[in-house]
């Protein structure tokens, strides 16, 4: 039946009439239903965030957990130029501390080869084939050129440069200029250090003159200079020549690198050191209290109890009462709060931090005794006993562990904060459900009442029929 049909008879208002009493039926259910809602979607965005800053613990917590980083060493050179060092430093968690006096007195250097003059590229340098080999004086490194008959200068430049099996051999050609201009085949190796002196033979005599190694009975052709010979880099530490066959020096300094950039000549010896990386730990710890605070504040905010507002509505945290945000709250807060052991160093209190009243970490302002403030404490805790204080974070049962532990269990994909808010959404799919539920009911309802209001609408007007009829007949009576 159309809507526009009912009291067309009686003159009654009963299409306004059936609209209100269907929204009266409908409007509280809906009311909740809406609220059911909203409450979900914010208890999902809550677990969200809850989940980003548990998981943005992990790169922090990465740094406190590993010894290498927390225990590392910090090499410092004062470079007079620190865009152009002469050296460069680098130590292992097992460096010995310690202030060193280095001189760079020379660079590793490789071999270089000049050839006699030659007319130009294009000279022929064979009628027959034969073949150049290229090998350092140890032995370690070679390969060999196939050099064809009629190979001129530049065919046998290309044939080195291209090679497949080349281990650092670069071949140049230099045209002097002049009146009387002359080429000259030049051989560069970039095997350094005196051991990888470069040497290059052949098997057809012809080939001597681009050789540094003559096969016939005249001189080789290739000539290398003392200054051009491969040779070690040489520094002085304290006084103490070293060498190196390479621009860098592993363990001259017991776990240290040194790499040498350029020589210091007149500079004389620049200072160096090796001390813990103190600076590198309390940027650490610093960063992990920031990330732990972070939690925190979304633990608190999500949980927090507000009084109702002047409409009724609770304005609590959405995950007040919440089972598994406190019990992350109280195991968060109990693994940092404890001791990690036995160690000389086991708790945050030693290093100055301490809780302040919404259960965050601080650095404490107060001040013990010759100890200082929190900042001051940590100071004197890593300069005092800095291995305690990283094995403490990065030991097998440090804070860092555990809390890693906590973290993943929590906040990884799958995990359980994931699954508690996989949860809710399993409650929106249940609201949406009883919403079209409840939406069919109404559409029934509806039907239901207007079939009942067109009965009373039919009987109305019968009724104001009959007593139409009945007041004509009494007035023509």
């Amino acid at each position: 039946m159309g809507v526009s049909s009912l009291g067309i008879g009686s003159g009654l208002a009963l299409d306004d009439l059936l609209a209100q009493l269907v929204q009266a039926e409908r409007a509280p259910r809906i009311a909740a239903l809406d609220k059911r809602e909203d409450e979900t979607k914010v208890q999902i965005s809550a677990i969200g965030k809850l989940r980003s800053a548990m998981n943005a613990l992990r790169t922090p917590l990465d740094t406190l957990g590993d010894p290498d980083r927390m225990q590392a060493r910090a090499a410092t050179v004062s470079n007079p130029d620190s865009d152009n060092p002469y050296f460069t430093m680098e130590s292992s968690r097992s460096a010995a501390r310690g202030n060193y006096s280095i001189e760079v007195l020379d660079l590793a250097r490789g071999t270089r080869a000049e050839s006699g003059a030659f007319t130009g590229v294009d000279q022929e340098i064979t009628t027959a084939s034969g073949n150049l080999t290229f090998a350092t004086q140890d032995g370690e490194d070679s390969f060999s050129v196939a050099v064809g008959a009629n190979a001129s200068l530049e065919d046998i430049a290309r044939a080195i440069n291209e090679s497949d099996d080349n281990f650092g051999v670069s071949a140049s050609l230099i045209n002097t200029g002049g009146s009387t201009p002359e080429t000259r085949l030049v051989f560069t190796s970039d095997k350094t250090g005196e051991d990888k002196e470069l040497i290059v033979s052949n098997d057809n005599e012809e080939l001597d003159s681009v050789s540094t190694v003559a096969t016939g009975a005249g001189p080789a052709g290739m000539t290398i200079d003392a200054e051009d010979s491969a040779a070690d880099a040489r520094i002085s530490i304290d006084g103490i020549e070293a060498f190196s066959s390479t621009n860098t020096f592993e363990n001259t300094i017991q776990n240290t690198s040194i790499t040498v950039l350029r020589e210091t000549g007149t500079e004389g010896a620049i200072d160096a050191s090796v001390d813990y990386d103190a600076e590198g730990v309390k940027s650490a710890i610093e960063s992990f209290v920031s990330a732990y605070n972070k939690l925190i504040d979304e633990i608190n905010n999500s949980t927090k109890y507000r009084p109702a507002g002047e409409d009724g509505e609770s304005k609590s945290g959405p995950l007040i009462g919440d089972s598994m945000v406190r019990s992350i709250q109280s195991t968060f807060s109990s693994i940092v709060a404890g001791s990690t052991g036995s160690g000389e160093i086991n708790n945050l209190f030693q290093i100055g931090l301490t809780f302040d009243s919404d259960g965050k970490l601080e650095f404490s302002s107060d001040s013990i005794g010759d100890q200082g403030t929190g900042k001051q404490r940590l100071t004197n805790a890593l300069e005092e006993n800095f291995d305690a204080v990283a094995e403490m974070f990065s030991g097998e049962n440090g804070i860092a562990s555990r809390l890693d532990t906590l973290v993943t269990q929590y906040g990884q994909s799958g995990g359980l904060l994931q699954a508690r808010s996989q949860a809710v959404q399993s409650q929106q799919e249940l609201i949406k459900d009883e919403r079209e539920a409840f939406e069919r009911y109404i559409e029934n309802y509806e039907e239901t009442q207007r079939k009942r209001f067109a009965g009373l609408d039919s009987t109305i007007t019968s009724l104001q029929s009959n007593a139409n009829m009945m007041f004509a007949q009494l007035g023509m009576a």
